[in-house]
C-alpha cells in the first residue's frame, strides 16, 4: 500500500470519537484479514454514509435506509460484501448513543435488510476463492511434488515405485497406436486389377 492510502485507511479510525475509531478499526482488520474487498476502503466510505445518512435522515427511516441501500448499489458490491457492510452498520447502530437522535426505527429496519440478506446468500463463506486461484494453488502443489518425486519414490517399495511410474507413463509419453498389417501395403483390389 502507498503512503496516501495508508493515510486514507487511518483517517477512518482516528477522529475524536472512540467509539467510532474501534469499530472502524476492528472492521477495517477484519476487511485486511478476510480480503474481500478489492479496495479496503470501500466498506470504511459505506460504514461512514451509512450513518450520515441516519442521522441526518433519522425522521425518515425508511428513505434513509433506501438510500443507504442505494450506496451500496452504487459500489457494485457482491452479495456477501454487501452483508458484511449491513452487519457492521448495524452493529455499530444498534450500541451507539446517538443523543437526542431516535434511530430505533432505522436500527429495526436495518435488522430486517441485514437479515433479508444473509437469508438471500448462498451459504458460503466471506473468502470464495476464485477459480484462478484455485488453479494457480493446485499449480503451485504440483510443481512441489514433481521436486520432491525422486525423494518419494526412493522411499517406496520397487513394486509401488514400478506401480507410480506406470500410472505416470501416459503424462510422458505419447500413446502408441496399433498398426494393422494392411497399413501402408498396396492395395490388393489395385495388385490383381493391374495384373489382369
Amino acid at each position: 500500500m502507498k503512503t496516501k492510502e495508508i493515510e486514507s485507511l487511518e483517517s477512518y479510525f482516528k477522529t475524536e470519537n472512540e467509539h467510532w475509531n474501534g469499530y472502524a478499526f476492528e472492521m477495517l482488520c477484519e476487511v485486511l484479514q478476510h480480503g474481500n474487498f478489492e479496495n479496503p476502503e470501500t466498506p470504511l466510505q459505506l460504514f461512514d454514509k451509512a450513518v450520515n445518512i441516519f442521522t441526518e435522515q433519522h425522521k425518515a427511516p425508511l428513505k434513509a435506509v433506501q438510500e443507504f441501500a442505494a450506496e451500496t448499489d452504487k459500489q457494485k458490491l457482491t452479495p456477501a460484501q454487501k452483508l458484511f457492510v449491513y452487519e457492521w452498520v448495524y452493529k455499530y447502530v444498534r450500541v451507539s448513543d446517538f443523543g437526542e437522535t431516535d434511530l430505533s426505527e432505522v436500527k429495526d429496519l436495518l435488522k430486517s435488510q441485514t437479515e433479508r440478506l444473509k437469508n438471500d446468500k448462498p451459504q458460503v463463506e466471506y473468502k470464495k476463492p476464485l477459480t484462478g486461484n484455485i488453479r494457480e494453488t493446485l499449480k503451485e502443489l504440483m510443481q512441489k511434488e514433481l521436486e520432491q518425486l525422486p525423494e518419494t519414490l526412493k522411499e517406496l517399495e520397487p513394486v509401488q515405485r514400478l506401480n507410480i511410474l506406470c500410472k505416470l507413463i501416459p503424462y510422458v509419453l505419447p500413446k502408441v497406436e496399433s498398426v494393422t498389417h494392411k497399413l501402408g501395403e498396396p492395395d490388393e483390389f489395385k495388385i490383381q486389377r493391374w495384373h489382369d
